[in-house]
């Protein structure tokens, strides 16, 4: 994957070197331009017989010099209205899109109100639906996704009555979450050129539709605020949802209750099962008119999913209009779950996007074509007696009757409350919290650091470490070769027209256009006149604001004759001018290499420490801040920052060299500069320190703004059925007022200094030209050596006030740097290997002094000793002691861990298929975690077990040995990569699905083909060779989750050495029982020999399947042996196993 990832940056990088080459050029040429302009027009002026003096000099080069700026400014406003075309471009694309089915009605309500906002859609009233015969009417429709000549769902006919029950069943990939998609008017049809389902449907009051997607969306926050989803809290209300879908028993073990923070997708500390339950319980809390679930019991357990059907599909939503698209129909049929015949009104049958069947429920049995083997149901007691308590509004502060006031406004309401321990009590539940003794506020999501203070000479050396020492030090070189070239020429010109008789000498410390009269007489003249030079070096700009200094140039007459030819001052001064112009060059492509070099390696850098770090890190870290980090921040290391700190380097250069050449020309104006850099010095100082926070300050704020993009992204077909548009898009512009609040303080502090350095310039002015008309009003000195001073001292003005800005500028773009840094330095890393030595006193770890090289991580890999080639050839597996601990609180002062395992021993022998069973949330995917080593282990041998008591380790202790050998002494690649993982909640790349199997081009296609023939996703080569070009989308969301984990199977094949080890984790949980059936078939016919952990709920799979089963409970392992004698035990005696208070 990395090197897919290099592949798109070296592409980017190429763009870049093109367009920094580029720049270099194209600064040099305007630097010269204005040169040549100065040159051609005094040549032309004495050629035609006049005489330069210094009136007229000095008024032209005044006039040239307010020229230089718009002349060098003009290319970069091209440039920059060049790409405020292209973005305008492809902003306007969005404008141009379809609004959806359902018109947006505007409001006025202010932001401050977006928390709990006011103009909520109401759901409809009984007169309002009434005038609605059916809230679902499609008729003889054709839905696709992008393109009219794919279409999804053929010929679509579907009429629901208001209050029915509709299962949606069919065969993976036949279109069963498209028929939810279209209900939802996020498909297009191919009848309506506006995209909107029918005509009745812009006039009728609008529907609210909960939709619950087969991945289950969370946005970031709390469980709280997922349920609520922006409606007022009604605490009676909650407290039946909660109960209706079983989320009482998790919520008392999670120590913030409601207030638990689900990260990003509910990854945070949320299970599948138990993010699948707060989806349902988000629908059920909105009491919308039509409830679109998409296959929402695939994740639960056998006893869950019969508490969420009685008491929630067939008990609090009786009477609404529900359309379920399930695999297991007998969650909705068996007369042991409901005990009636069938509470389906309805079964619609989908096959290749057509509607085959719809049948009445009670005759869908009676057919003979719909014999099935219908599963086994485990009746297991799973609920504590609970204490029927309700929710007392006496210890809530976030949650209340009428909750108008919005959080925004109210700053002594905590946005997120705790927990005391002594009230977290397993029996009984109650889903507020309360604020504990240390009034500490419970948060699961990382906080974004935010460095104080100037920016660390770390950072510094980092960047340079990036860039290569030996070429940072070639371009101080050259930049000093430079400078020097240049101050050298002006001091030789002066020389030579002191000592060479020259009528005129025009020069200027930057820019500088000579016009030089070589001949004292006419003969000589006229006979060399084609000999007239125009000399010039490059006038480097310090900033865009810089752009606009003008060169002020002088004219200097000497004149006396010297006896030395005028060619060895000529050839002396063309030499110098040609080494400057050398110097220049190399400057500027060096220093363009140099900002590319340090680019790639911060990219890369910070690239490998992500594809390396923990899984608990992405778990609590906002995928918005790594955005933020991987596009602003390297995008600011890529361009800004090597164009601002070459200007910075031009500027200190073009100063040293300007206060030598005053300090040799006219000493006395030493005493005039000095407090004048007393007082630049005090004013850079206030402002660096707030224009640096304040840059800080912008990029943090930006992070959210990213990861609100991304969460309203993935939830849109959540958004659009609740009618949350207005409530998401006052989010996002909350979330961009705060942006825009810190990059206006930016400009604002920027224009203070302007104004400041312009007084202070002024001033300087003002001084300078009054003492040098005194100067020569006393005849202190020569009007040659008062006109070369004033120019350098001017100039000196110009360029302190550069530095300021630079300097600050430069500083504000190292925090992308340091940004970067931190992500690099930060992030917490996987051991590739972990010690199982007994552990001694341990060195304090020192801070990383650089930006890690890449690869530089992966150097000196020792593999474990006695490990063979073809590890693990048998398969054995031996969970001894293990225990695992999850932090629950990662901010807080007194951190809260949770147990997902406890002490769990077993065994697994060669070749033996293990089935593990249990509730949501019992440790299942916890011990495939433990295997892969997706979680810390504790070093040390087994012996060091107190250790982690003592310490409050959270991680892995114990052991796990695969073939005899503790997995903590296998390389992470080595051991990931010889065991293989298909889990529920299949993940594939954005691109084509040859990619996603063969990510590194190495198959042919017909070894791919064959691929896709065995696993059924294709019936024939030339149906499979098309699929191999099909693109599969964003994560694979253009194709069915069932197609997904198919997917995954055939890549799974194509792993060369087949693993021996197999771990399923409820990778059927979304497919059906015939392509369950054919994942089976191809594991067991492609992996014979090969040791399966196979995770499920479907206890009949289990039984079918497996030789022993393994019960989880509450993280400990309460019950093993071969599965008919288990689980009919377990089911005929649980009064003698607790399985929740064990």
């Amino acid at each position: 994957m990395k090197n897919r990832v290099m592949h798109s940056r070296i592409q980017e990088l190429d763009a870049l070197r093109g367009q920094k080459l580029l720049d270099a050029c194209c600064v040099f040429f305007w630097a010269v331009c204005p040169a040549l302009l100065a040159s051609s027009t005094f040549a032309t002026y004495v050629a035609i017989g006049n005489e330069l003096k210094a009136s007229a000099v000095f008024s032209s080069l005044a006039l040239f010099g307010m020229l230089i700026g718009p002349m060098n400014a003009f290319p970069w406003v091209i440039n920059g209205v060049m790409e405020a075309t292209i973005s305008m471009q492809r902003i306007t694309k969005l404008f141009y899109l379809s609004s959806g089915s359902f018109p947006l009605e505007l409001t006025d309500t202010p932001l401050s109100d977006v928390g709990i906002p006011t103009d909520i859609p109401i759901v409809c009233s009984f007169a309002e639906k009434s005038t609605i015969s059916m809230p679902v009417n499609i008729m003889n429709e054709s839905f696709y996704y992008t393109n009219c000549d794919n279409l999804v769902l053929k010929n679509i006919t579907l009429q629901v009555q208001w209050g029915e029950l509709i299962g949606v069943i069919g065969p993976v990939g036949s279109g069963k979450s498209s028929l939810l998609l279209s209900i939802l008017g996020e498909l297009q049809s191919v009848v309506s050129e506006d995209d909107l389902r029918n005509e009745s449907m812009k006039t009728n009051p609008r529907l609210r539709y909960a939709y619950v997607g087969q991945t289950p969306w969370l946005h970031s926050g709390t469980i709280r605020e997922n349920i609520l989803f922006g409606s007022d809290c009604d605490l009676a209300w909650m407290n039946t949802v909660i109960e209706a879908c079983a989320l009482k028993v998790d919520l008392a073990k999670l120590p913030n209750g409601l207030d638990t923070d689900v990260g990003e997708a509910g990854g945070n500390s949320l299970s599948g099962g138990q993010r699948a339950r707060v989806a349902l319980a988000r629908a059920v809390y909105q009491k919308a008119d039509v409830y679109l679930l998409d296959d929402p019991l695939s994740a639960l357990d056998v006893d869950v999913g019969q508490q969420i059907i009685t008491n929630c599909l067939l008990g609090l939503l009786s009477g609404r209009t529900r359309i379920i698209v399930t695999h297991q129909l007998d969650w909705l049929m068996n007369t042991k779950i409901v005990n009636k015949r069938a509470q389906v009104d309805f079964i619609v049958e989908l096959k290749d996007g057509i509607i085959t069947r719809k049948i009445p429920g009670n005759l869908y049995l009676d057919n003979d074509d719909n014999n099935r083997v219908h599963q086994p149901v485990l009746d297991i007691n799973s609920d504590p007696p609970y204490n029927e308590s309700t929710l007392s509004s006496d210890n809530h502060h976030n949650c209340s009757e009428n909750n108008n006031n919005s959080t925004l406004e109210n700053d002594d309401v905590p946005l997120i409350t705790i927990k005391d321990d002594s009230s977290v009590n397993q029996s009984e539940f109650s889903p507020n919290c309360v604020i504990n003794n240390n009034n500490n506020y419970n948060v699961n999501i990382n906080m974004e650091h935010m460095a104080v203070g100037s920016i660390s000479p770390h950072v510094y050396k980092s960047y340079i470490h990036s860039v290569g020492y030996f070429l940072t030090f070639s371009i101080i070189l050259s930049l000093l070769l430079m400078q020097g070239t240049r101050n050298a020429s002006d001091w030789w010109l002066s020389y030579w027209v002191q000592n060479g008789n020259l009528s005129a000498v025009v020069s200027s410390f930057q820019g500088s256009s000579y016009q030089i009269e070589l001949f004292p007489d006419n003969h000589t003249k006229n006979k060399y006149l084609h000999s007239t030079h125009n000399l010039s070096s490059i006038n480097y700009n310090s900033s865009i604001n810089e752009m606009l200094q003008t060169s002020i140039h002088s004219v200097v007459r000497f004149g006396e004759p010297n006896s030395i030819t005028g060619y060895y001052y000529l050839e002396i001064y063309a030499f110098l001018v040609i080494s400057n112009l050398i110097a220049t060059i190399f400057r500027a492509v060096l220093f363009a290499f140099g900002g590319l070099v340090a680019a790639s390696v911060v990219h890369e850098s910070a690239l490998d420490t992500i594809l390396e770090g923990r899984q608990n890190y992405f778990n609590t870290t906002p995928q918005g801040r790594i955005l933020n980090r991987f596009s602003s921040d390297v995008g600011t290391v890529d361009d800004a920052l090597p164009f601002q700190l070459n200007i910075l380097l031009a500027s200190l250069a073009g100063l040293l060299g300007a206060l030598v050449i005053v300090c040799v020309s006219l000493p006395t104006l030493i005493f005039f500069l000095l407090p004048l850099v007393f007082i630049f010095w005090s004013i850079q100082r206030q402002y660096r320190g707030a224009a640096r926070d304040l840059k800080r300050i912008s990029s943090i704020v930006r992070s959210p703004v990213y990861g609100h993009y991304t969460d309203t992204l993935s939830g849109l077909a959540v958004i659009h059925g609740l009618g949350q548009e207005i409530r998401f898009r006052q989010l996002t512009a909350c979330k961009l007022s705060d942006q825009i609040r810190a990059e206006l303080a930016s400009l604002a502090a920027s224009c203070w200094l302007s104004i400041r350095l312009q007084l202070i310039g002024s001033a300087v002015i003002t001084g300078v030209v009054s003492v040098s008309l005194v100067g020569r009003l006393f005849d202190w000195t020569h009007i040659a050596s008062i006109g070369l001073s004033v120019v350098y001292a001017l100039n000196i003005s110009g360029l302190m006030t550069s530095v300021v800005y630079d300097m600050t500028e430069t500083e504000k773009n190292l925090v992308a740097v340091e940004r970067c840094q931190e992500l690099t330095d930060d992030t917490p890393i996987e051991h590739d290997i972990v010690s199982v030595k007994p552990m001694g006193p341990q060195p304090r770890s020192s801070s990383h002094s650089h930006l890690r090289l890449p690869k530089e991580r992966k150097s000196g890999i020792a593999y474990p000793t006695g490990l063979l080639p073809n590890w693990p050839a048998s398969g054995s597996i031996f969970f001894n002691n293990v225990s695992l601990t999850y932090r629950q609180n990662s901010q807080s002062a007194n951190e809260q861990s949770v147990k997902a395992l406890d002490d769990v021993s077993f065994t697994v022998k060669p070749g033996e298929c293990v089935g593990i069973v249990g509730r949501t949330g019992s440790g299942k995917s916890s011990l495939i975690k433990v295997l892969l080593r997706l979680v810390d282990h504790l070093p040390g041998p087994y012996t060091n077990q107190y250790i982690a008591n003592q310490t409050g380790f959270i991680g892995a202790t114990g052991q796990v040995f695969v073939d005899g050998i503790d997995v903590r002494t296998i390389p992470l690649t080595l051991l990931r990569s010889r065991i293989l993982t298909i889990c529920q909640e299949p993940f594939l790349f954005s691109g084509c699905l040859r990619d996603n199997l063969d990510p590194e081009n190495k198959l042919n296609d017909s070894v791919l083909e064959d691929v896709l023939l065995k696993c059924q996703l294709a019936t024939s080569r030339l149906q499979a060779s098309q699929w191999l070009l099909r693109e599969v989308g964003e994560s694979g969301r253009d194709i069915s989750a069932g197609q997904r984990q198919l997917i995954c199977l055939a890549r799974a094949l194509l792993r060369q050495p087949r693993p021996k080890i197999i771990c399923l984790d409820e990778a059927t949980a979304s497919v059906d029982n015939k392509c369950e059936e054919t994942i089976h078939q191809v594991l067991d016919r492609e992996f014979q020999g090969a040791t399966i952990l196979l995770i499920a709920h479907r206890l009949a799979s289990v039984r079918r399947l497996c030789s022993r089963v393994i019960v989880m409970q509450s993280g400990r392992l309460v019950a093993e042996g071969p599965p008919k004698e288990t689980l009919d035990t377990i089911f005929n005696h649980t009064e003698t196993i607790d399985l929740v208070t064990l």
